[in-house]
């Protein structure tokens, strides 16, 4: 009987082998990266589709090492790019994985753009684990910078909205804006984070407090919940923060929820609001963050506002209801 049952096996699985060649079904193991779309000519989009593959094999081996670095070429990734890449490798090594990725490639102010490149963190916890990466060209198909992406369904929602091509162009620069801010926190790049900053940025970062907060704060309830809203400047905000990434050994800061509004006077001024997580290996939390960005320099946007304000307690009560988020209205715009 168990040699019947052995035979059976062996022809169910050879039937199945025949059907899967003769279907064209095979399986992946390893990355590949397509360009399917997108108005640039067959040499060009053959030098991305070529620098994308390196990067994507110099990312497998050096997970697949262990390697605490990814070595990586200046034939096909611009220095900034490497440096960037590195900083982000510090807090967690990521590898693509086996599959044949197809990506549009999209025209930018500055080159092309490829969205959408799924990657898996190897040091972020599972459900957080998968995250893609948006990868930006120089015009000549150098890769000049990677960054972690928004999810690709809502950056589609977001262009859709758009009320002229300049708005349009606008979105597509905010959408840059918010990654590479993202990004900046994850590799830890302080530099980057003061350049964005207005040096008279307004901060404001929310905590609940479950005592008397002291009189130089502002209070404001919600729920029967107190959360504290704490001014800061910009050089105490930079500074507080060069000690988290000093102290928390990896960063892991995740964006969904994503909005995106133009003042109704200023047309340079746009307001964007972001359910942030921020987790490191000693402290995680998630709440509301509202940024108003003046575009005023259309080639360095800067943030004029920056506010952060709890989702929940630590009982896990909802404090912070999306109508209660700060907004373009929330601030008075002097010229």
């Amino acid at each position: 009987m168990k040699l019947r049952q052995h035979s059976l096996f062996k022809l169910v699985l050879l039937i199945c082998c025949c059907w899967f060649i003769a279907s064209g079904v095979t399986a992946t193991t390893t990355t590949t990266f397509k360009i399917t779309d997108g108005a640039i000519s067959p040499e060009l989009k053959a030098t991305m589709e070529d620098n994308v593959n390196k990067l994507i094999e110099a990312f497998r081996i050096a997970a697949e090492n262990g390697d605490k670095n990814v070595k990586l070429s200046k034939d096909n990734v611009s220095k900034p790019a490497i440096e960037g890449i590195k900083q982000i490798w510090k807090s967690s090594s990521f590898s693509c994985p086996p599959m044949t990725i197809n990506s549009r490639c999209l025209k930018t102010s500055t080159g092309y753009q490829v969205r959408g490149i799924p990657v898996d963190m190897l040091e972020a916890d599972e459900n957080e684990a998968r995250q893609e990466l948006t990868i930006s060209f120089d015009p000549n198909g150098l890769i000049s910078n990677v960054a972690i992406a928004i999810d690709m369904n809502r950056y589609e929602e977001l262009m859709a909205e758009k009320q002229s091509d300049l708005d349009y162009a606008r979105r597509q620069v905010i959408v840059d804006f918010i990654e590479n801010f993202r990004t900046a926190y994850n590799r830890k790049d302080n530099e980057m984070l003061n350049s964005v900053f207005s040096d008279k940025a307004l901060i404001i970062t929310g905590r609940v407090v479950k005592e008397k907060p002291n009189s130089d704060m502002t209070r404001m309830t919600l729920n029967n919940n107190k959360v504290v809203y704490i001014k800061q400047t910009k050089q105490e905000y930079l500074e507080r923060l060069s000690k988290v990434f000093k102290t928390g050994k990896d960063i892991n800061v995740k964006f969904s929820d994503s909005e995106m509004v133009e003042h109704p006077k200023y047309d340079n001024i746009y307001g964007v609001t972001l359910k942030q997580l921020w987790r490191t290996d000693r402290y995680h939390d998630e709440g509301y963050l509202f940024l108003m960005v003046d575009f005023r320099d259309s080639n360095n946007p800067l943030i004029q506002v920056r506010t952060w304000q709890p989702y929940k307690d630590n009982a896990g009560n909802v404090i912070t209801q999306k109508k209660d988020v700060f907004h373009l209205g929330s601030f008075r715009i002097v010229r």
